[in-house]
């Protein structure tokens, strides 16, 4: 994969969920008023590190709590929100039949395929779900494209941006599995396989 970046790899705001502990995926709920302040705080540290010159490219999962996360970082970079584009592909990873509940409702409900999936996370998939190998497979195409654009933004979520660091920096799948998720700050993925991160 050839890589120019850089890619400015935010992710979502705090949501109403991610307060309540519970699993997201494909399902949605809305930014707390925690997020929209974490999106606003993320704006205004990216327009600071572009030194208010606007990106090139501005992609963001079609997913409820990204697009507003997205939204608002384009207001506040004067990105004009009708040429952002919303890729299919910069999904969240689906966990399926987990979509929505909690730690304590997983393991009631589905404790054999919780305890399966913990002894092989990569590779295997929650019921009726997506595991990292296939999510994976889903984003290198766009990744391969995106990889040689520069100045590129793009808004996505905890376990995608994971997949795409460890794409970029050339890790391991335990080592990517092992990435962080934050929401008060965001990563850029520059040239020569490395990233570095941005506090807001």
């Amino acid at each position: 994969m050839k890589k120019l970046g850089p890619i400015y790899l935010i992710r979502h705001g705090e949501t109403v969920w991610n307060r309540a502990a519970r699993l997201q995926g494909h399902k949605d709920t809305p930014l707390t008023l925690k997020g929209i302040k974490q999106a606003r705080s993320l704006g205004f540290a990216l327009r600071k590190v572009l030194k208010n010159k606007t990106p090139s490219f501005f992609y963001s999962s079609p997913i409820g709590r990204a697009k507003q996360t997205a939204t608002i970082i384009s207001d506040i970079i004067d990105f004009e929100v009708e040429k952002m584009e919303y890729k299919s592909s910069l999904k969240e990873i689906t966990f399926g039949d987990w979509d929505g509940l909690n730690m304590q409702e997983i393991l009631a409900q589905f404790k054999t395929s919780w305890e399966k999936r913990k002894s092989d996370r990569w590779n295997t998939s929650p019921p009726n779900g997506e595991s990292f190998q296939e999510a994976k497979q889903r984003i290198t195409p766009i990744l391969n494209e995106i990889a040689i654009q520069q100045d590129v933004v793009i808004v996505a979520h905890g376990s995608l941006n994971k997949i795409i660091r460890g794409c970029w920096c050339s890790l391991s799948d335990s080592e990517t599995l092992a990435l962080d998720e934050p929401q008060d700050g965001f990563y850029c993925l520059v040239n020569g396989n490395r990233e570095y991160f941005v506090s807001a």
